[in-house]
């Protein structure tokens, strides 16, 4: 299923996560992370490809109906989903969050405005995520920042490779199968990404992580 401030700099972060409605109120140096549609990304290259949502039902085991709401903006894939319709379609999970490079770049360089925010806010139990590298395609690992959602997610995750989880800011209770672990600002685990595993901020404000995957 990829910081680190002062207290003016906090204050700055979130901000940036309030949700965005599209009302168009976005500041210029928001934009281009506010902006980035990845249910149209993937609508395009499932059309591009000419396959149905069957199809990708069959090769991802995710739901048609749960492909159809991401692909129209209802819901925001995980990083869990991200990496099975990255193998679905033969591409890494950077060129799906990004996918207009006509070249590889031997690196990538994201600025703090440019990260492409793609998860819908508003959620309680959803996640937020930014990611950070995706002007590279061919990488080992895809980092991400993520802010876990106040209350228990629903659903655990699983997926191919390893994880790790650095806590940026606030405090986070990570659960791997059926072990719950408190982790603070400035602790970092490493995991086998597919023993079940969600996580949820503790407190009154959302933590922020740094969550790198391995690419597999």
């Amino acid at each position: 299923m990829l910081h680190q401030s002062s207290k003016p700099q906090r204050r700055r972060i979130d901000s940036t996560r309030r949700p965005k409605r599209q009302t168009g109120e976005v500041s210029t140096a928001e934009n281009s992370s506010a902006s980035f549609d990845i249910s149209k990304q993937l609508r395009n290259l499932r059309r591009i490809r000419g396959l149905s949502l069957d199809v990708i039902a069959g090769k991802t085991g995710l739901t048609k109906g749960f492909l159809s709401l991401i692909e129209r903006g209802l819901k925001a894939p995980s990083i869990s989903s991200l990496q099975r319709l990255s193998h679905a379609y033969g591409v890494s999970i950077g060129t799906l969050l990004d996918g207009s490079n006509p070249s590889e770049p031997r690196y990538s360089l994201v600025r703090r405005n440019e990260r492409r925010k793609y998860a819908r806010e508003g959620s309680l139990y959803g996640y937020r995520y930014e990611a950070l590298a995706f002007h590279k395609q061919r990488k080992r690992i895809e980092p991400f920042i993520v802010s876990p959602p106040m209350r228990v997610p629903r659903k655990f995750f699983s997926h191919e490779g390893d994880e790790m989880v650095f806590v940026l800011d606030g405090q986070v209770e990570l659960q791997l199968d059926d072990k719950r672990i408190l982790l603070l600002p400035g602790d970092c685990i490493y995991f086998e990404a597919a023993i079940p595993h969600r996580s949820r901020s503790v407190g009154n404000e959302r933590a922020t992580t740094l969550v790198a995957v391995s690419e597999v």
